[in-house]
């Protein structure tokens, strides 16, 4: 092949590559707040429905599966939050909220593992509570009423 048909097919090719490359790229379209609140509030439903699927309250359940289940659906709801675009005025808020929810979702987990009658389950029942009520109070102050939950006791 001569080296005047090789210029023109590589330029091509080039060119289809780059078009390619771009079309791969990922746009992240800026979300409005009422976005965001929409998506945050569907995760917290996703994961109140979860919860309310859990075998009977906790007095009635055993208490290590209980708090197995709280720790497992609270990680996975940090996780989902974690992966939604965030307007620039909500991003501190967020990130406090995931940060509290991955706190409880660990706190639970411990709870999972600790005997009733340790000195350490009162502490991590109460720890839970208090977490609880952070993270209501960052949901109300974010506008999104539906991940405020009344805290549970194991």
């Amino acid at each position: 092949m001569s080296s005047a048909r090789v210029l023109p097919s590589a330029i091509a090719a080039l060119a289809l590559a780059a078009a390619g490359a771009a079309c791969a790229e990922e746009t992240t379209r800026e979300v409005t707040p009422a976005e965001y609140r929409a998506s945050l509030a569907a995760i917290c439903a996703t994961t109140d429905t979860r919860l309310a699927e859990v075998d009977g309250p906790p007095e009635t359940t055993d208490v290590a599966d209980f708090a197995t289940t709280v720790g497992s659906a609270l990680g996975d709801e940090a996780d989902r939050a974690r992966e939604l675009t965030v307007p620039d005025e909500l991003d501190d808020d967020h990130r406090a909220f995931v940060r509290n929810t991955d706190e409880q979702s660990g706190a639970w987990r411990d709870l999972a593992v600790t005997p009733p009658d340790d000195a350490a389950f009162a502490d991590l029942a109460r720890r839970i509570g208090e977490l609880t009520l952070g993270r209501n109070d960052l949901a109300a102050e974010m506008g999104v009423d539906a991940c405020i939950r009344t805290p549970s006791e194991p």
